[in-house]
């Protein structure tokens, strides 16, 4: 297998924008099929629509809780189990960043292993992964307490990011600043090759952001055991390929 469908065989393709039109739908889908891309990322109302466009010919997976994370446990349960209604095969949770950061572990622990039971009884076969967004886990201790959280809930994947993370404002109190937050901070190689060395094979790692070409990519899936990646740059560079 070349690089290319190598690559192409892991993508999850995004459709989370905000003002997303019934014709980037239908354009995405199908860039989606004729690039075999693995799945489509998108929000719980455009699942039907998506659902129209690839059929059962690609995964479907619903963002919940995006992009914030900050929905209360009851609604990110609810609309994890519509998503499943509605024919979505994998769910994609942010984790409540906001008590993470303020240290409140067992109440992250507790909202992850609820959502991920509840999705599992209704659909055995739904593929579970959170989002703890690594723009904000500047420390070591604090990424590594990140994916222990997630090993724990029982999900199947551990997540980098939303690409939406921002960082504080100051307009608050907090005792803690985070740095300058982008919204792929924290994303790239490194930090795959860092959750790996702390995770090992407990959990599957999905890096989504700041891969910056084919290579990075294959590296990431010869040396890490990456089998999923959120990118949507992959058509430019697979098609700069060909063209060469």
């Amino acid at each position: 297998m070349n690089i290319s469908r190598k690559v192409a065989s892991t993508i999850d393709y995004s459709l989370l924008w905000q003002n997303i039109s019934e014709d980037s739908i239908q354009k995405r889908c199908k860039e989606a099929l004729d690039y075999g891309f693995f799945c489509i990322a998108c929000l719980p109302v455009h699942i039907a629509s998506v659902k129209r466009e690839v059929k059962n010919n690609m995964n479907i997976t619903a963002a919940i809780g995006f992009p914030l994370g900050l929905n209360t446990t009851n609604t990110k349960i609810y609309e994890s189990l519509e998503a499943i209604d509605n024919g979505a095969n994998e769910i994609d949770v942010v984790m409540n960043i906001s008590w993470f950061k303020d240290g409140f572990y067992q109440a992250v622990l507790n909202e992850l292993k609820e959502i991920t039971t509840k999705v599992k009884d209704k659909k055995p076969d739904c593929i579970v992964k959170v989002i703890i967004e690594a723009p904000h886990l500047k420390k070591d201790e604090e990424l590594q307490k990140a994916c222990e959280l997630v090993i724990e809930s029982g999900a199947d994947y551990v997540k980098t990011a939303t690409g939406f993370a921002v960082g504080y404002d100051k307009t608050g109190t907090l005792d803690y600043e985070d740095e300058e937050v982008s919204p792929l901070g924290n994303t790239g190689v490194e930090v795959i090759k860092k959750m790996y060395n702390m995770v090992g094979d407990r959990i599957k790692i999905k890096p989504s952001g700041n891969l910056t070409n084919l290579e990075e990519c294959l590296y990431c899936i010869e040396n890490f055991g990456i089998d999923r990646i959120g990118n949507d740059y992959v058509p430019q560079w697979i098609d700069a390929l060909q063209n060469k």
